[in-house]
């Protein structure tokens, strides 16, 4: 168990360039400090054992984030109106930077309800949401299984005026595939090339999942035709995935061209 000794921050901490000075921070710390308190919490353990440790640590950064804050606003006065607004500029990047560590600590902890009431409270306190912070809370979705939410989300930036990335399609792509809507996957593939969004390797490969959910295989080997053509890397599982789709399907000639191009593959490297 992680001792409470209090630690001097680094001062070349990574992650931590848009932080102003009175607020740095060791993130990738702070990140794996937040998901140890929350899959704590989230288990029910002894909150005088682990999960105590980690949240009292939590506890501590916050306030040393309010400190610095403080520190940040006195500067703002005695700097005038201009240095008031750059410091109140500096202050919202560090605290949407925060949220947003925040929120990719609970994706990757598989805690995507913490992730959505963190994006939640951003709003609450008129923080504006970022790209980064959607594209977090799209993930988390999609390692919840909530394609529901991860397309919510994806209009919610569109209403925003912020354009989703190719991060943000190929997780809401995966979500659907996950809940199995093969039809919501495609369409998000689609749309990708309407805003002039190139799929990668992960899209599309999300993309024949979701086509095996729906036993799709001319979906599928479509996919795999684009691919092809974008001198794309296939990969095997992506292959062997349609193979069996077309097995399935009764379609042997369909097998028999994918093995030849698989057989090929392998003579190539």
């Amino acid at each position: 168990m992680e001792r409470s000794t209090a630690v001097a921050p680094r001062r070349n901490s990574i992650g931590c360039a848009t932080c102003p000075k009175p607020l740095r921070c060791d993130c990738q710390r702070m990140q794996k400090r937040w998901a140890m308190a929350t899959r704590a919490v989230s288990t029910k353990r002894d909150v005088g054992g682990e999960a105590g440790a980690q949240c009292h640590q939590l506890q501590r950064w916050d306030q040393r984030v309010r400190d610095g804050r403080a520190v940040a606003a006195g500067a703002a006065v005695a700097g005038g109106a201009g240095a008031a607004e750059r410091d109140a500029g500096g202050e919202a990047g560090a605290r949407r930077h925060h949220y947003n560590a925040g929120t990719s600590a609970c994706e990757k902890g598989q805690q995507w309800q913490r992730a959505l009431a963190l994006l939640s409270e951003m709003k609450e306190v008129k923080l504006e949401r970022n790209v980064i912070s959607y594209c977090a809370g799209i993930s988390a979705c999609e390692k919840g299984e909530q394609w529901q939410r991860a397309l919510a989300l994806l209009s919610e930036m569109r209403e925003a005026k912020l354009e989703p990335d190719v991060i943000s399609y190929s997780a809401g792509i995966s979500a659907c595939e996950k809940g199995e809507s093969w039809q919501r996957a495609l369409a998000l593939l689609s749309e990708m090339k309407e805003v002039k969004l190139e799929p990668d390797v992960i899209s599309y490969s999300a993309g024949v999942n979701a086509c095996e959910k729906g036993g799709q295989w001319q979906q599928a080997l479509s996919i795999l035709r684009t691919m092809r053509l974008r001198r794309l890397d296939v990969g095997f599982t992506a292959y062997g995935t349609t193979a069996s789709m077309c097995e399935q399907g009764g379609q042997w000639s369909q097998v028999l061209l994918l093995l030849r191009e698989v057989r090929d593959l392998v003579a190539g490297e």
